[in-house]
C-alpha cells in the first residue's frame, strides 16, 4: 500500500483545514490552535503510510489531532502525582481559574468578537460538547460527519450539540445585559 502522496496531503490539508482548526481550538484554545494543526501536519506526513486508502482521511486527521491535543493538555495541565498533596474537597465550587488551561477546559476566552458571557459559556462546556456544538453551528458539519470526526456515535453527537445548546442559552440568560448603548467618548 502506498503513502499519500505530497499532493494529496497537501490536498487533504487544505479542505479539511477548517474543521482541524476547529477541533485544535476546541481542546487547546484558539492561541495554540494553529500550532496544533502544524504538529497533527507533521505527524500526519511521518504517519502517512499508516492511513488506509479509501478510509475518511479527514477522520484520521482528526483522530491524530485530538490524540495531540490530549497529550498538549496533559503537558500544560499535569495530573497530581501520587506523593502530591491534593486540595481538601470544598462543598461548594471555587470561582473558575483564569487560566486558558484551567482545569474545566481549555477553550481560550480571548476570542475577538465574543462577548464575556459568550466565550465564559463555551468555556464552561465539556470538551466534546464544545466540539461538537462548533463543528455543528460554526462549521456546519452533521452529526454523521462529527460522529466519525469524534469516534462516537451519531447519537451522542447529537446529544452533545442539544446539551451545550441548552447549557449556552442558560448561561446566557442569566447573564445581564444591558441594552443601553454606552455612549462613546470624544
Amino acid at each position: 500500500m502506498d503513502p499519500l502522496s505530497a499532493d494529496e496531503f497537501t490536498d487533504a490539508f487544505a479542505r479539511h483545514g477548517p474543521t482541524l482548526w476547529m477541533l485544535a481550538a476546541a481542546w487547546v484554545g484558539r492561541g495554540e490552535a494553529a500550532d496544533l494543526v502544524q504538529e497533527t501536519a507533521r505527524v500526519a506526513w511521518q504517519r502517512r503510510e499508516q492511513f488506509v486508502p479509501g478510509s475518511d482521511l479527514r477522520a484520521w486527521l482528526s483522530q491524530i489531532a485530538r490524540h495531540l491535543g490530549a497529550n498538549w493538555r496533559r503537558r500544560r495541565c499535569p495530573e497530581p502525582r501520587a506523593n502530591e498533596q491534593l486540595p481538601e474537597p470544598h462543598s461548594t465550587p471555587e470561582p473558575r481559574a483564569t487560566s486558558q488551561f484551567d482545569a474545566e477546559g481549555p477553550f481560550d476566552a480571548d476570542c475577538g468578537g465574543l462577548s464575556d458571557e459568550l466565550a465564559r459559556a463555551l468555556a464552561d462546556l465539556p470538551e466534546v460538547a464544545r466540539a461538537c456544538l462548533l463543528l455543528h453551528v460554526v462549521i456546519g458539519h452533521s452529526f454523521t460527519e462529527i460522529a466519525t470526526l469524534l469516534d462516537i456515535p451519531e447519537n451522542t453527537a447529537a446529544s452533545h450539540t442539544r446539551r451545550a445548546r441548552l447549557a449556552m442559552r442558560t448561561a446566557l440568560a442569566s447573564a445581564s445585559f444591558d441594552p443601553t448603548p454606552v455612549p462613546e467618548s470624544p
